[in-house]
């Protein structure tokens, strides 16, 4: 999926809460936290929370690694994979100017659709649970 797209899917999410998690199979700290975001998503589903995931990782590593590391992980959530001419600085710099486009990264969302917290690097299900309880 592409930026436009995505970001479309972004805002069809309008009042609920939503937090992206952008990371690469490539990223040891994404591979160690991924099974922290499915016990988030799934705890939080149901909720007004909306969970979506965006593998950073180059279009020629789709059919080997990032399908094979869902395959094995088995996430709850949707999981929306770079398309391939995307500028990968020109993605970050669009998503937030101050992302230097370090991995694991996560942002969160509140029900009008603000940015209400920038993450970088691995979080927990038990730190991300805490920052949207007050959006609940």
């Amino acid at each position: 999926m592409d930026l436009a797209g995505f970001r479309q899917r972004l805002a069809a999410e309008h009042g609920k809460i939503v937090v992206v998690n952008y990371w690469a199979t490539w990223c040891e700290p994404c591979r160690e936290e991924f099974p922290e975001l499915i016990r988030f998503a799934e705890r939080n589903a149901g909720r007004g929370v909306v969970f979506l995931s965006y593998s950073l990782d180059s279009p020629g590593e789709r059919d080997k690694a990032v399908k094979k590391f869902l395959a094995e992980q088995r996430p709850s959530f949707p999981v929306y994979l770079q398309k391939g001419g995307d500028d990968p600085d020109t993605f970050i710099n669009a998503i937030d100017p101050q992302w230097t486009g370090e991995l694991p990264a996560t942002f969160i969302y509140d029900r009008q659709g603000r940015r209400a917290h920038s993450l970088f690097g691995p979080q927990t299900a038990a730190a991300l649970e805490k920052l949207v309880q007050p959006f609940l």
